[in-house]
């Protein structure tokens, strides 16, 4: 995957800026059409396709027809271009006000709307091209036939393609599509993030833990030299490999004290080291292995797919939207995630040098921390929902099936204790008494297995 092996934090940057654009697919789509037109024009011109007999049927046209179908075909397009933006920004706005603005990211990243864009916009250059390379039509000295074949199958791959994505913003706009869309990002993430993480730090962890404490120990009390940021903005990216090699050449050790995702200001300690002098040329280099920007984005936040889902549950929760089915959704989405994650070994935060001398220390997520933010807000927002939250009980029962850790049966404890309080603050008839009670029990006598 090209997420994985891309080291380089700039280059994951611009990645992600790419791919959630509107102009660079569409760009990219009108650059080869330019090239393929040209291209076919050029062969019509000094290959002598007319003397083909099978191709002839392709170079008997009358020329004043011909040109009145590409002027046709160009202003036909540009109508169905209007249309398609049209479409496209009443889904933005859709999503926008149902499912909360972050969540437009996930719609211009869909590569069937960007596709879409490009193709019917090069299908109008395409048609300007030829229209302007035809003014000779009149004399018959030069007839493209084979350029005037490839408009006309644009033409009709055009059409297919308009009815195409008419049906995907239209499945698109679904809010079950949007939440299965969100979960599939978020597994995504998580598993792209992990490896990541994963191959910064060496697999022998035991010996290297032990190093790592005791040389915590002996410099505790030294006085740290504290990295400040010099700009705020959110955490987008850090280059934890840079900064490892940097510590590597000046033997010494960085404690990373915030995290990609983390919002800083100017002035705040970032990173703290051993080394007491470092060169500008250094500093320089430790401060660009942080990049920042003024969104989040999931390059390397485990938690921003998280956020997005709970988003959506907030809001159909809200008195103006009152979409208890979405939240519900929701809930067995992040309920799927938090299971998934039960059977994950999550970072330690630790980098080695070749040596297997720790070099760099940095925040990571935990299992209680993603498996809190699926589950708190939502349960503080759903008070006045029964449904939601037996759901959220029911989802309880599902992770403690495949619990496996103390980590684990102490967030369904807690996540448990906090439910059954809040559900004995209602007022409720019996039958929904008994359906409480029996997943209580039920969620009580898998903690005691445990």
């Amino acid at each position: 995957m090209l997420f994985s092996t891309m080291k380089n934090t700039k280059i994951l940057k611009v990645y992600d800026i790419v791919k959630t654009s509107f102009w660079f697919t569409p760009c990219l789509i009108l650059s080869l059409t330019i090239l393929g037109c040209v291209s076919l024009l050029f062969i019509d011109l000094y290959t002598n396709l007319n003397t083909v007999i099978w191709l002839s049927f392709l170079y008997h046209a009358d020329a004043g027809i011909t040109r009145d179908l590409l002027t046709t075909v160009a202003a036909s397009v540009m109508t169905v271009v209007s249309i398609t933006f049209s479409i496209t920004i009443v889904a933005l706005t859709n999503a926008s006000s149902q499912f909360g603005p972050r969540l437009i990211r996930n719609f211009m990243e869909d590569s069937s709307t960007q596709i879409v864009l490009g193709v019917f916009i090069s299908l109008f250059v395409y048609c300007l091209i030829l229209v302007r390379t035809t003014d000779d039509f009149s004399n018959g000295a030069f007839l493209p036939g084979l350029t005037i074949a490839g408009a006309i199958a644009m033409t009709l791959f055009g059409i297919l393609l308009l009815i195409y994505f008419i049906h995907h913003v239209s499945l698109n706009l679904q809010s079950d599509s949007v939440i299965d869309n969100v979960y599939q990002e978020l597994q995504y993430s998580i598993n792209q993030i992990f490896k990541q993480q994963k191959e910064e730090e060496d697999t022998n962890t035991s010996d290297k833990t032990n190093q790592y404490k005791t040389t915590k120990d002996t410099k505790s009390s030294d006085k740290q030299f504290e990295f400040k940021s010099h700009s705020c903005g959110y955490i987008q990216v850090i280059n934890y490999a840079s900064l490892t090699s940097l510590m590597t050449k000046l033997d010494g050790h960085l404690n990373i004290s915030v995290n990609p995702g983390d919002f800083i200001v100017n002035r705040m300690v970032v990173m703290t080291s051993d080394i007491k002098q470092f060169s500008e040329e250094d500093k320089q280099t430790l401060h660009e292995c942080f990049t920042l920007g003024p969104k989040r984005t999931p390059i390397q936040d485990p938690e921003f797919a998280v956020h997005q889902l709970v988003e959506i549950a907030l809001r159909a929760l809200s008195p103006g939207i009152n979409d208890p089915y979405s939240a519900i959704a929701c809930i067995d989405k992040l309920t799927a995630a938090v299971c998934d994650l039960t059977q994950k070994n999550f970072p330690e935060g630790l980098t080695y040098d070749d040596n297997g001398t720790e070099r760099v220390i940095y925040k990571t997520t935990s299992f209680e921390n993603l498996a809190n933010i699926a589950f708190d807000q939502i349960r503080q927002y759903s008070r006045t929902c029964l449904a939601v939250q037996l759901r959220q009980l029911d989802g309880l029962i599902r992770i403690a099936e495949q619990a496996n850790h103390a980590t684990h049966w102490s967030f369904i404890y807690h996540q448990k204790l906090m439910i059954e309080h809040e559900l004995e603050q209602q007022d409720l008839v019996d039958l929904d008494k008994k359906e409480i009670s029996t997943r209580l029990q039920t969620l009580s006598k898998r903690l005691e297995e445990a």
